[in-house]
């Protein structure tokens, strides 16, 4: 899933949530972002690196990362489950500075 357009300098929040059949998975799984592939197709480095536990009766984790690139960035995220490793993929951008384009936010 997209998760939108960032400017460059901002801090990127990266989330996950672990559902079960669309319910809360609230066992330890211990998510990790396992790469994160640069716009210049370089892979960023100091990964695998945890997640932060958002809330632990909604399975919802975060990583916090600051691209220092403009461009598209892919992250895959992997955790384990009874010995079963589960992959996702997120995806954003980051525009230089000085573009300002707007970003969808919920309210």
């Amino acid at each position: 899933m997209a998760m939108g357009s960032y400017k460059l300098g901002a801090t990127v929040r990266v989330p996950l949530i672990i559902l079960d059949s669309g319910i809360a998975f609230t066992d330890s799984v211990d998510p990790k972002i396992k790469e994160i592939i640069r716009p210049n197709n370089t892979v960023e480095s100091g990964f695998p690196a945890s997640m932060h536990t958002a809330n632990e009766e909604y399975g919802t984790y975060y990583y916090d990362y600051k691209p220092d690139l403009a461009g598209d960035y892919i992250v895959i995220i992997c955790y384990t489950v009874s010995d079963q490793e589960y992959t996702l993929i997120e995806n954003f951008t980051v525009n230089p500075a000085s573009m300002l384009i707007p970003r969808a936010e919920a309210r």
